[in-house]
């Protein structure tokens, strides 16, 4: 059996590949447990889910922004 507790490399980089992809049982079980314990990677784990959740909206605005300037008249040069 593997160590009980991850070290905060091996937390940042599950909290990264967590965001793509689903963990192993005994991977979410030790993260959690690391996250429990460490408020450095906590504080990791929530940044980049909130990067995510940020980027993710960006093509909306976009996309927004762009419908919003189709309605407005095109001024003529």
């Amino acid at each position: 059996m593997g160590k009980l507790m991850y070290s905060c490399e091996q937390a940042s980089m599950l909290s990264s590949r967590a965001m793509d992809e689903p963990l192993a049982p005994l991977e979410r079980i030790q993260l959690r447990f690391h996250l429990m314990m460490c408020t450095g990677c906590t504080s990791f784990s929530h940044q980049i889910a909130f990067l995510r959740r940020a980027s993710q909206k960006v093509p909306e605005a976009l996309e927004t922004d762009e419908d919003s300037r189709a309605d407005e008249p095109r001024s003529r040069g």
